[in-house]
């Protein structure tokens, strides 16, 4: 999955704070809060902080002090696992007290640095989680709700939240984040691709095919896009679309490895053996890394003997008939240098079963006994 998460630097942010607390207080607990914070003596801090704040709740110094404080703790937190420990337990209480500042002096451009680096803390935290992967994704999912709420007009909390979703494999949740991220922000390529991916994972493809189109046309250049829309007309059974789509992208850009690699597949699955082969040879030539591309290439050949080996079963004519076996068994020849190369690239991975087991097939119909043998554990098959 490519994503754009952002780690955002709070320097000049953290500094404007601290700046701000420096000032003479009229109460003195603030006064030993400061001091308390400059020796990173966070509990007795807070103390101070919340005493100051019993006398007079609405004490806006002591409430963003109070915020840095527990980010300040945050950031100084040893160790992955005991940071987000913390930050599970005090996010809730920074965003209420930045709650509360701001309800005391909206106006007040201190507290608006507050907010921010609150947000800022929310995506970073979500996006660690997002990152991380044997985590739980929809851990992520409050800290990028809340970053929502503190800066709505931001799109970054909307995209983390499709993200997640996504990651945990609910496209359903992850549709309606994007839509909005998109409402904030219609001009970047990387929301609109998530949006129309999380439309045809949710199987909304008549919706997916609409938007990606558009999405196409603002953002021509963005291959990923252009994929993902295939893949709608493809879902929505509009196959031929799809073929065009690729024809003409085929054209443009004849040097594009992806494009002939997915253009080739896509002929492969509308039974055009003779153009997939060719489209699929290009895809191999210009990225020789590429093991299903050798694979399908593979495929395109086997499918092909399939269809002259069907064609001499319907025959009457058995010169004929002789004729397309003959072109059978140079299809299925010509798929085991690919096949093998296709092996050689996927050794070690879940692929590789996948094409020993086209490798057992191609063998034992052309009799290559021996052959078939040598590749059969490795399908799964047993020959004894």
């Amino acid at each position: 999955m490519r994503s754009r998460l952002l780690t955002v630097s709070l320097s000049l942010v953290v500094a404007l704070l601290v700046g701000g607390a420096d000032g003479c207080s009229s109460d003195p607990n603030v006064e030993g809060a400061k001091l308390d914070l400059n020796n990173r003596d966070y509990d007795r801090a807070l103390e101070n902080l919340d005493t100051a704040l019993e006398t007079d709740p609405q004490n806006v110094e002591a409430l963003l002090l109070r915020v840095e404080v527990l980010r300040q703790q945050y950031e100084n937190t040893p160790g992955a696992q005991p940071k987000q420990a913390f930050l599970d337990a005090n996010f809730a209480d920074m965003v209420a007290t930045v709650g509360r500042a701001e309800a005391a002096a909206p106006e007040d451009p201190d507290v608006d640095n507050a907010a921010l680096s609150v947000w800022a803390l929310a995506v970073n935290a979500g996006n660690d989680i997002v990152r991380t992967p044997d985590a739980d994704a929809l851990a992520a999912v409050p800290y990028f709700e809340q970053s929502t709420v503190l800066m709505p007009d931001s799109t970054q909390g909307y995209l983390g939240l499709g993200l997640a979703y996504l990651r945990a494999g609910d496209a359903s949740l992850a549709v309606a984040p994007l839509e909005r991220g998109i409402a904030v922000n219609d001009n970047d390529p990387l929301l609109a691709y998530y949006y129309g991916r999380s439309l045809v994972l949710a199987e909304r493809s008549s919706e997916a095919v609409t938007f990606l189109e558009g999405a196409q046309a603002q953002f021509p250049g963005d291959e990923d896009i252009q994929t993902m829309l295939l893949n709608a007309y493809t879902q929505s059974g509009r196959t031929e679309d799809a073929v065009e789509r690729y024809a003409e992208a085929a054209e443009r850009d004849p040097s594009n490895p992806t494009i002939a690699y997915n253009y080739g597949a896509l002929l492969l699955q509308v039974e055009r053996y003779d153009e997939a082969i060719g489209q699929l040879t290009r895809a191999t030539e210009l990225a020789p890394d590429n093991s299903d591309a050798f694979y399908n290439l593979g495929a395109a050949f086997q499918n092909r003997a399939a269809s002259f080996n069907e064609e001499a079963n319907e025959t009457e004519d058995t010169d004929a008939a002789n004729a397309l076996i003959g072109q059978r068994d140079e299809n299925l020849e010509a798929s085991l240098p690919p096949l093998m190369q296709a092996r050689t690239l996927a050794a070690g991975t879940e692929s590789e079963a996948g094409v020993c087991d086209a490798l057992f097939r191609v063998y034992t119909q052309l009799g290559r006994v021996d052959d078939a043998e040598g590749v059969s554990e490795c399908a799964g098959f047993s020959m004894d």
